[in-house]
């Protein structure tokens, strides 16, 4: 089989791993596979497949952590563009108004702070 049938071949697999399972199935897999490979008693003939499936199953959730994490950064990026900009807290860049006032009323000016009295 040439490298490029063998690739075609992986990719193939990788789809149906897809078609078939959950990150959570998968991640359950992989453990119990581990298991299986760290019993003493491992079925030599068995471990170059066993090894294969476990990449196939690492492949996958890698995809799946990227896909997912893409689509939060999506989300964030969504929420951020809604609320005018970034708006980090804890003394960060905090989105003001036209007078320099965050949301809460307090600007920005010490000449109008009264020092905290209210």
């Amino acid at each position: 089989m040439t490298t490029d049938a063998a690739a075609a071949d992986n990719d193939r697999a990788d789809d149906a791993v897809a078609d078939e399972l959950t990150y959570g199935d998968a991640i359950d897999e992989l453990e119990d596979l581990l298991d299986e490979l760290e019993a003493a008693d491992v079925d030599v003939d068995a471990l170059a497949s066993r090894v294969a499936r476990g990449v196939e199953l690492i492949r996958f959730c890698r995809a799946r952590l990227d896909v997912v994490t893409g689509d939060v950064d999506a989300v964030v990026a969504e929420l951020v563009a809604l609320d005018g900009g970034p708006a980090e807290r804890n003394g960060a860049d905090v989105a003001t108004d036209a007078d320099g006032n965050d949301a809460n009323g307090n600007g920005d000016d010490p000449a109008s702070d009264d020092g905290g009295a209210g």
